[in-house]
């Protein structure tokens, strides 16, 4: 469906353009794995259609551990909104690598109990664990 990396991210900035496509741009972009596609899907987090933010989160959770360390860095954004934290729970809980899930337990439990600080206390020690 899309050609590159530029068509890709004009569709999924543009909130006019259908939501299916929009969502087939962050397939493409989860695809693609760079960089600069990643960031446009990490931006994509605060987006207003709901339908968009959950294919990012779905996306992230289907890396396993590379999109647990995407995330958990996301979180710890100083400017990071409740829209991050929701789809957040998503990464986690339902994350391809077993062993992430396992040690996201306490993450998983902090942000189904909405506690922003304590989830971005355990998003910093599940990053640790990660990076270990």
């Amino acid at each position: 469906m899309f050609e590159s990396l530029e068509q890709a991210l004009a569709v999924l900035r543009d909130p006019r353009e259908d939501s299916l496509k929009r969502v087939d741009a962050v397939h493409y972009l989860a695809d693609l794995g760079t960089e600069e596609a990643i960031q446009a899907m990490l931006d994509a987090l605060e987006d207003d259609d709901y339908g968009v933010r959950w294919a990012v989160a779905d996306e992230l959770a289907k890396m396993g551990k590379r999109g647990a360390t995407i995330m958990a860095r996301k979180m710890l954004d100083p400017n990071a909104s409740s829209r991050v934290f929701e789809m957040a729970l998503h990464v986690f809980k339902d994350n391809g690598d077993l062993l992430v899930r396992s040690k996201a337990a306490n993450l998983v439990k902090a942000l189904e109990s909405d506690h922003t600080i304590a989830a971005m206390t355990e998003a910093g020690n599940l990053l640790k664990e990660l990076m270990d």
